[in-house]
């Protein structure tokens, strides 16, 4: 055979090897992602509630002006740049990017955001209306810039556009199909359009290739609605789905040793606390709140339950956030909880009695914590009866300020500010707020326009100290999240809880 005859042979054989290649021993990566996710959401309006579970739902239809990294630091998003036009904190300048679209394939403009802040200012049932409450006007330079003003200096402005509630709508939709229409086929700019919805079963999202990040790398992401973590396990162990959050930490070692899947704990920027009602006169006893305060092991809760990877906390702040007091702690003093009890009138022959309400499975072990909370609370003299409560049950008690018992509850505060933590937590005249003293308004409000960062954290850090001192809300530990899924997935995990299918892809 010729030279010429030879590459020739060669040139096809080699084509049919590829084509042997590409047809049946090479495997595309999958284009689909499944989900075992533990609670739906409560409305598709994304400034309408203060839902920290739904807010990985949120990021992925919507998006965020701004977004707080792995360092809790708050990065540009659909807000590229800004700056301050005054020394007072009261004209802060956003630049959007150019190249938004909604999933109508309409821009994203200046209007948009000023719409959804006054669309919140006539609506006081609009939770965005009170995350960033200071908010007076926003005035339209051109078609991606804007002015926005408040009331007073607002130091934290920026953190909040990444926080809870803060996601830019789409004006002309919404005038135009009107809000019912909207929340049954909502849209946003983010990585992902809404294309199925079942309610508390199943939620759809397909790739928008108009996203300004580019279009995600996974087209179809499936979140079931699986309340029952068991279920979730079972759902990522049986391969039915691709990941499964917010799965008991027992588990998680479990699934480490299987063969096709990854599994992880992390500790994020989330925080079990104790809510006490002011309202409900048993708590307006300081001393009984230290004694309940003082009797819990909250290293043995952690070490029980989590692995030790969930850190106890002494003040309404994670570890290692700009709120955080590193050299404050309230210890487990179990003798002392005993003389607090004493001082209050109680004790193990004449104990008080006291509901602890809790969610079972929305967060790790969330009820077995309020169990052995219950349990070292006996020990002193506090007769406690566990409830088991929904999160929305939850949230309609203490927005009516009707909550009658004490509220294993997490808090979320994906900033690391202690003004969206502490500064939240204990003001008197919000919905979710549970210890509500009147004269710690003035006080929060003084620290809320304070510009001077320095000053403004130490004051924030004396409050903190003194929350704890009088056990207005009981700090319990720094929350963890885990997740389990297979392996082929490249799926990093956040310090902020975020799920965020749109930055994962499969090797």
């Amino acid at each position: 055979m010729n030279t010429w005859c030879t590459r020739v042979v060669r040139k096809l054989l080699g084509a049919a090897a590829v084509a042997v290649f590409m047809a049946g021993g090479a495997h595309a990566a999958p284009t689909e992602l499944k989900i075992a996710y533990p609670v739906d959401l409560p409305s598709w309006d994304p400034t309408a509630v203060t839902f920290p579970a739904g807010q990985s739902l949120f990021k992925a239809v919507f998006d965020s002006p701004t977004f707080m990294d792995d360092k809790l630091v708050a990065t540009p998003r659909q807000i590229e740049s800004w700056k301050w036009l005054d020394d007072t904190g009261t004209k802060l300048e956003l630049n959007l990017r150019k190249d938004i679209f909604f999933h109508d394939g309409s821009p994203l403009t200046a209007e948009d955001l000023k719409f959804t802040f006054e669309r919140a200012s006539k609506n006081k049932a609009i939770a965005l209306n009170g995350m960033m409450p200071t908010v007076t006007g926003i005035e339209v330079v051109s078609p991606h810039q804007a002015v926005m003003t408040f009331s007073k200096p607002t130091p934290t402005a920026i953190k909040s556009l990444a926080f809870l509630t803060s996601y830019i709508l789409p004006k002309a939709y919404i005038e135009k199909v009107g809000e019912e229409a909207f929340l049954k086929q909502p849209i946003g700019a983010g990585p992902y359009r809404l294309t199925g919805y079942q309610r508390g079963s199943r939620i759809t999202l397909e790739a928008f290739d108009k996203y300004w990040g580019g279009k995600p790398a996974i087209d179809k992401v499936v979140f079931e609605i699986v309340p029952d973590s068991s279920a979730r396990v079972a759902a990522v162990e049986s391969g039915r789905v691709d990941v499964s959050v917010q799965i008991p930490v027992r588990e998680v070692a479990r699934l480490q040793k299987s063969p096709n899947l990854e599994a992880k704990t992390y500790p994020y920027s989330e925080m079990f606390i104790l809510q006490m009602p002011s309202y409900v006169e048993t708590f307006q006893n300081e001393h009984l709140r230290r004694a309940m305060q003082l009797a819990i092991d909250k290293q043995g809760i952690s070490r029980a339950f989590y692995n030790n990877v969930a850190q106890p906390l002494s003040v309404l702040a994670t570890k290692g956030s700009a709120a955080d007091v590193p050299d404050f702690s309230i210890p487990f003093d179990r003798e002392q909880a005993i003389a607090e009890l004493a001082k209050a009138g109680y004790s193990k022959d004449k104990p008080v009695k006291m509901r602890l309400l809790s969610t079972n499975n929305t967060f790790p072990s969330d009820y077995d914590m309020a169990r052995a909370i219950a349990q070292m609370w006996s020990q002193i003299g506090i007769e406690t009866t566990v409830e088991e409560i929904t999160m929305a049950k939850y949230l309609e008690l203490s927005h009516s300020s009707k909550l009658d018992g004490v509220m294993l509850y997490v808090w979320a505060n994906a900033t690391g500010d202690p003004d969206l933590g502490v500064g939240r937590i204990l003001d008197p005249r919000l919905r979710f707020s549970t210890w509500k003293d009147p004269a710690l308004a003035n006080e929060l409000d003084a620290l809320s326009t304070e510009m001077d960062e320095q000053k403004r954290l130490a004051s924030y850090h004396e409050i903190m100290k003194r929350a704890s001192d009088n056990a207005w809300s009981l700090p319990v530990l720094q929350s963890i999240s885990t997740i389990a899924h297979k392996k082929g997935l490249n799926l990093p995990t956040y310090q902020t809880g975020y799920i965020l299918p749109q930055d994962y892809s499969w090797k």
